[in-house]
């Protein structure tokens, strides 16, 4: 029972993040935006550990005027993956982006109908579906063990 209501919780939790991200492909508007700067940096992720992320600024135009957004691309623990992934944006290349119409500095690159964008939700659903079928094998399990089998009882000579 514990795992059927972990898995439930766990989906119930991945629909505010399905649901953000699903506002942000159909109400934020896309615009070009050009790349300023593109670097990888260290954050601290934990007492001896750390992350590493792929960090870019972008300038793009709303309404004639200049914004400036920094965005992070990806982080990882592992420095090679985060500088490949930097490379795909190299000072001075143009690539969309979706904006918040409320706050334009609020910018989100990548954003689309992909598992990439998608990513936090769907490990939540995941975690759910996961719990959920670790709860219905249990109950089978549970179910199947309750029933007295006619060929064990035949075997142990039991009559039934």
């Amino acid at each position: 029972m514990a795992f059927l209501i972990v898995g439930v919780l766990f989906a119930i939790l991945s629909l505010p993040f399905f649901w953000g991200q699903i506002q942000v492909l159909h109400s934020w508007p896309v615009r070009q935006a050009q790349v300023i700067r593109s670097e990888v940096v260290v954050e601290p992720a934990s007492k001896h550990d750390q992350l590493y992320a792929a960090r870019i600024q972008v300038v793009y135009v709303v309404n004639e005027q200049p914004v400036m957004a920094e965005l992070t691309s990806y982080q990882s623990s592992s420095y090679a993956e985060t500088v490949r992934r930097a490379a795909e944006f190299p000072v001075g290349s143009r690539h969309a982006i979706r904006y918040d119409p409320h706050n334009f500095a609020q910018a989100r690159i990548g954003a689309g109908w992909n598992r990439r964008f998608f990513a936090v939700p769907l490990i939540t659903l995941g975690c759910g579906l996961f719990f959920g079928a670790l709860a219905a094998g249990f109950f089978l399990a549970g179910r199947r063990a309750g029933k007295p089998d006619p060929k064990v009882d035949a075997i142990r000579g039991v009559s039934p």
